[in-house]
């Protein structure tokens, strides 16, 4: 199975993921995590944001549209685990490669949008920066982030994900409450 996680900033993905990866055995990939590969070779802060996606804009200038998801397809050819977690789509081209990989995995797919409001967001968000030791940032800077052309797909994505497998809202679900909520819709876990 191939499970793909979307989802905006600090909603939960991760924690999803890792659960997925911790208490499953998924091999679990991300996408922040080839752009953070990308920031350290380039001596650039992994955990910054913004750093993040100025990286993607610049890729997509220089490497197409799909550069991301090229890269994300290498990293898959040599994993043979049948349980896959693909963290943080954010373009219709992830979504693209997710639906050929699992076809040509022969494997099924499934597609999880974990979602949060904005005021949940942003206090996960400065909890983040300040266990980094960052100053935490006030909400008219996380809207910008959010409103940056590397997330312009998620409204998109967020439908895909409504139509095609499901959305789930942790505003005020804590962590095992929202593994509960994806396992049962994963169905065969648990």
């Amino acid at each position: 199975m191939i499970i793909g996680i979307a989802g905006p900033t600090a909603s939960g993905k991760t924690t999803v993921a890792n659960d997925l990866e911790e208490q499953y055995g998924a091999t679990r990939l991300r996408y922040s995590a080839i752009l953070a590969e990308i920031a350290r070779e380039q001596g650039l802060d992994p955990s910054d944001k913004a750093t993040l996606q100025k990286l993607y804009l610049k890729g997509r200038k220089e490497r197409g549209e799909d550069f991301l998801a090229k890269e994300m397809l290498n990293r898959l050819e040599g994993v043979t685990n049948d349980l896959i977690v693909i963290e943080g789509n954010r373009r219709l081209v992830d979504i693209d490669a997710m639906r050929h990989i699992a076809k040509a995995r022969e494997n099924e797919l499934c597609f999880i949008f974990i979602d949060a409001s904005v005021d949940v967001r942003l206090a996960r968000y400065n909890a983040r920066l300040i266990d980094m030791g960052d100053e935490p940032i006030p909400l008219e800077k996380f809207c910008e982030l959010e409103r940056n052309e590397s997330e312009r797909e998620l409204e998109e994505i967020r439908e895909i994900f409504r139509t095609e497998g499901t959305i789930i809202n942790t505003d005020n679900l804590d962590a095992p409450e929202t593994m509960r909520k994806v396992t049962e819709f994963l169905g065969f876990i648990g």
